[in-house]
């Protein structure tokens, strides 16, 4: 129990500070693509295994886009708010994430570190959105182009994107 509200205290100084510094740039164009949340040790759990068992054998770079489209779900108005609710949301009997409806190894080794320290990285704001305001992701293999969604970006076996009514140039989901 010591260690979770120590965790939670950690995170919350991080957030803290993130927000401190995004707001000392906040004029500045590089600060404008970061995303930074206020999250609870709960939230960078869920965040951390949605990186874990979505990319954990991708680069560096697709784990940080994978965590930022499940940022870019709360900031929508699409999507619940919350990062777990994003993270474990079931629509017409359908996972947005398949793990959350199967069983599951729980996560562990170097792979689960990595995962935990990209969603403290996404969390504090420290990382960009290198899907480009996508809301959504599917494996190279398996995409089939739709006109009803626009490729973001491509990053590893991922491809990124967007429903088409979203503006083009918002990176956080909003609607038009």
């Amino acid at each position: 129990m010591a260690t979770l509200v120590k965790t939670e205290s950690v995170l919350n100084i991080i957030t803290t500070t993130a927000v401190a510094v995004t707001l000392a740039f906040a004029g500045c164009d590089t600060a404008e693509s970061k995303i930074v949340v206020n999250a609870t040790t709960q939230d960078h759990k869920c965040l951390a295994e949605a990186i874990y068992y979505e990319s954990g054998s991708e680069p560096r770079e697709g784990k940080i886009a994978v965590a930022h489209v499940i940022l870019n779900r709360t900031q929508s108005g699409i999507y619940p708010s919350s990062i777990c609710q994003v993270v474990h949301q079931v629509n017409s009997k359908k996972c947005q994430f398949g793990w959350t409806c199967r069983k599951h190894k729980l996560p562990e080794g170097k792979r689960w570190e990595t995962s935990q320290n990209i969603a403290t990285l996404v969390l504090s704001g420290n990382s960009y959105d290198l899907s480009n305001g996508a809301l959504s992701f599917h494996n190279r293999k398996y995409y089939r182009h739709s006109k009803k969604v626009q490729k973001t970006a491509i990053v590893g076996r991922h491809v990124f994107l967007r429903p088409v009514q979203l503006k083009a140039e918002n990176r956080r989901g909003e609607l038009k």
